[in-house]
């Protein structure tokens, strides 16, 4: 099993290019297959796939090779840490607030993903990301244990996976080499059936086991005591599922598909009752144009109708952005175009690329149109 390392470190390299080339942003069909695997297996995407897990795994190397000692946090502060990327998953779905939405614009993962395919950063999202892999050099992905909520939700949707990290008890030697080894300071030692929603699925404790078979991936164990621990977790998993829903749906905003959206805005009388206003669409024919831009995680097309030379409405109908950012801006960006007939206009707080993207698919609509 030691291979496998060699076999992770190859496909991370290869999903990083694939990364730049855009295929796992616009691929849909990647991003259903990545789901998929998650629910039935864990957190592969993490362990194999994720760009900026692949630079701190990276780094970790380098240390290693400078001969810098690795660190594990101690267990007592462990045991408390481990629940802070899942306390701001939470606050990020529950809350969303301004401050929330700015301080997840400092994101590393995403900035970084971001990044790969062509789009800038800023100072202090760089120097955020280059804090987290300096500090690669001395803790195993010190970002994907404790503030990466992304790492959180997938661990989440694994926490009920049929195929996971096995420890044969009869084989165990109890040598421990496998907690030493994991990145995300699992106590596999410790475990029948591995599904801590921590695991990536890096199999190092596999490879750093000494005693074949000890340790290997497949269908979990079925005895009784584990099938009332599923139990367990899939009643939890419920009731948790259960609360969202019903937050989501009597206290929550209104839900908004993540692919086709409602029109932002309807036709707006103010904007075309002032005939010396300069706008936009100049001397463009009434009717309805489409246009595409580029927000944090893709493809944005918008429609857009002019009338009058005035632009009247804007829909975005497709998106690649995450939910909570891009109804941020999709609630006030459209007005804002329509009210001023510019697409010269701020961006929303907390919601940079998903502004950029609908502003930039309104500007090619237009340009569309005077083709």
């Amino acid at each position: 099993m030691k291979k496998i390392q060699k076999l992770r470190f190859t496909v991370q390299g290869i999903c990083l290019i694939l990364t730049v080339t855009s295929f796992f942003i616009n691929f849909k069909i990647a991003m259903i297959a990545i789901a998929a695997l998650t629910v039935f297996s864990g957190a592969f995407y993490c362990g194999w796939i994720c760009p900026y897990g692949f630079m701190q795994d990276l780094f970790s190397k380098f240390g290693s090779l400078l001969g810098i000692k690795k660190r594990k946090m101690p267990s007592s502060l462990q045991i408390i840490l481990v629940f802070s990327r899942y306390v701001l998953l939470a606050i990020v779905l529950l809350i969303g607030s301004d401050f929330v939405f700015s301080l997840m614009t400092f994101d590393p993962r995403a900035n970084f993903s971001n990044m790969l395919v062509g789009n800038i950063a800023g100072f202090a999202a760089i120097s955020v990301m280059a804090f987290f892999l300096i500090v690669s050099l001395l803790f195993e992905r010190p970002f994907c244990n404790y503030l990466c909520s992304e790492g959180a939700r997938y661990g989440l949707m694994g926490s009920l996976r049929i195929f996971t990290i096995k420890r044969d008890q009869s084989l165990c030697v109890n040598c421990q080499k496998c907690d030493k080894a994991c990145p995300m300071n699992i106590r596999v030692s410790k475990a029948t059936n591995l599904r801590s929603p921590q695991c990536i699925n890096c199999f190092q404790c596999i490879s750093a086991c000494p005693v074949k078979g000890a340790l290997s991936f497949g269908k979990m164990n079925t005895d009784k005591n584990e099938k009332r621990k599923y139990m367990a977790i899939a009643l939890s998993a419920l009731v948790l599922f259960g609360s969202f829903a019903a937050y989501k749906f009597f206290g929550g905003k209104e839900d908004v598909s993540e692919e086709v959206t409602a029109p932002s805005s309807s036709e707006s009388s103010s904007a075309q009752g002032s005939g010396d206003t300069f706008s936009d669409a100049q001397g463009i024919a009434d009717g309805t144009y489409t246009g595409e831009g580029y927000g944090f995680k893709g493809s944005t097309v918008a429609q857009v109708t002019v009338k009058d030379q005035m632009i009247t409405s804007i829909e975005v109908t497709q998106t690649r952005d995450d939910k909570p950012w891009f109804d941020r801006a999709n609630s006030e960006i459209p007005e804002r175009i329509i009210q001023s007939q510019s697409t010269d206009i701020d961006v929303v707080s907390g919601a940079t690329y998903s502004s950029i993207g609908i502003k930039d698919a309104v500007k090619n609509a237009l340009e569309n149109a005077r083709q």
